[in-house]
C-alpha cells in the first residue's frame, strides 16, 4: 500500500491509502505501484486515477508535481477536483475551470484599473509638485 496526499493552495485535498496511481506527466503516462522506484515528475493538466479500497477514484489536476518516495506519493497542484467517475469529473472540470478563468480575467481587469489610477495619481503629484516648486 501507498499513502497518497494531494495538496493545493487551499490545503490538503486528499490523504488516503492507495494500491495504484495512474497519471500523465510531461513525459507520458505512468503508473506507480507500491514497490515502484522513487521519482519526481511534472504533471500535465488532466485526470489522475487511483485505486483505493478496491475501487477506482479520480482527481483532476491543473498541472503540478508528483513525488514518490518509499510508500508516500505526494501531489502538489494549483487546482484539484475529486470525483468518482471520469465523465462527471470532465464536466465539472470544464465548468469550474471556465469559472476560474473568468474570475482571473475580472481580477486582471481590476488590477489594470488600479494600476492606471495609481499612474494618474503619480503624474498629478508630479504636476502639483512642479507648480509648488518642489
Amino acid at each position: 500500500m501507498m499513502r497518497l496526499k494531494i495538496f493545493s493552495p487551499i490545503g490538503t485535498m486528499l490523504d488516503t491509502e492507495i494500491s495504484k496511481i495512474v497519471f500523465e506527466s510531461i513525459n507520458g503516462f505512468h503508473t506507480f505501484l507500491p514497490r515502484h522506484v522513487d521519482c519526481v515528475s511534472a504533471l500535465t493538466d488532466g485526470i489522475i486515477s487511483y485505486e483505493h479500497a478496491g475501487k477506482t477514484a479520480y482527481v483532476a489536476c491543473n498541472h503540478g508535481v508528483i513525488v514518490k518516495k518509499g510508500g508516500d506519493v505526494s501531489i502538489s497542484t494549483g487546482v484539484a477536483i475529486l470525483g468518482d467517475a471520469p465523465d462527471t469529473l470532465a464536466e465539472r472540470i470544464e465548468t469550474e475551470f471556465k469559472a476560474m478563468e473568468e474570475e482571473r480575467k475580472e481580477m486582471n481587469a481590476s488590477i489594470a484599473k488600479l494600476e492606471i489610477g495609481l499612474q494618474k495619481g503619480i503624474v498629478a503629484l508630479h504636476k502639483e509638485g512642479d507648480r509648488v516648486g518642489i
